[in-house]
């Protein structure tokens, strides 16, 4: 089975996943949208991460106070919930309710300081200006896209499924993990160091000044750009190349 889903294509998880969660949600009430679109302020309390689930798109910004802004279709808003517990943001929908959407639903948060993002789903990301961080953690699943440009020292990406990340910027040391069709472009984010683990039929294009470590199963490829010192394991019918 691992083997399986290591050499699908994207598009077909993609459909998996919108597939699956048709069946998690059958017995839920649907509630269809109704069109009239309307902008809520939600109770903003100190939280330095962000995770959700299901077809949420987040509007990120770095600020001097923490802020939520809702923007849905009127009869949907009571049913999605942003909660803060543990100093993390939730964005989900209320427990036993489908929600059907006829426009996109978008989650305008700023945030002062930001540790970890996470989503799954059909979720997306949009960073809105530059994000700052000394430690920066993403967890994406699904078909999950997230487009940031970030500033960190030390940054973390965990990838599966048929998720997307495009990044730019810069960062001292990064570490990516991805599985499944995961798909990294992130040739605009210059890094000085980058370890790099890829299966199933993902793919990283990085920049690296340094130092590159990578590790390739399955039909994985890597792309890098810059002339770093290279460290590289891979098996399957992978590779690595300089761009």
């Amino acid at each position: 089975m691992k083997t399986f889903f290591k050499y699908v294509p994207a598009s077909f998880l993609v459909a998996l996943v919108v597939l699956l969660s048709s069946f998690t949600n059958i017995r839920n009430e649907r509630i269809r949208g109704n069109g009239q679109m309307k902008t809520e302020t939600r109770t903003a309390g100190n939280f330095d991460k962000i995770s959700t689930g299901g077809v949420y798109n987040i509007e990120l910004q770095q600020g001097n106070t923490n802020s939520i802004q809702v923007e849905a279709e009127e009869n949907l808003l009571p049913y999605i919930e942003t909660t803060i517990s543990g100093g993390e943001l939730e964005v989900t929908t209320r427990k036993g309710v489908n929600i059907d959407p006829s426009k996109k639903i978008i989650v305008r948060v700023t945030i002062q300081q930001v540790k970890k993002l996470s989503a799954s789903g059909a979720c997306s990301y949009t960073g809105k200006g530059l994000i700052k961080s000394d430690n920066l953690k993403l967890e994406f699943s699904g078909a999950t896209h997230a487009n940031l440009e970030l500033n960190a020292r030390e940054l973390k990406v965990g990838m599966s499924g048929a998720s997307k990340v495009d990044l730019k910027g810069s960062c001292d040391k990064v570490a990516y993990q991805a599985s499944g069709a995961a798909n990294i472009e992130a040739l605009d984010f210059q890094t000085q160091e980058a370890e790099i683990g890829i299966s199933g039929s993902g793919e990283a294009k990085v920049a690296v000044e340094k130092k590159l470590n990578v590790s390739v199963s399955g039909v994985g490829k890597v792309r890098y750009k810059g002339t770093p010192a290279v460290n590289q394991s891979v098996s399957g019918m992978g590779n690595v190349r300089q761009i």
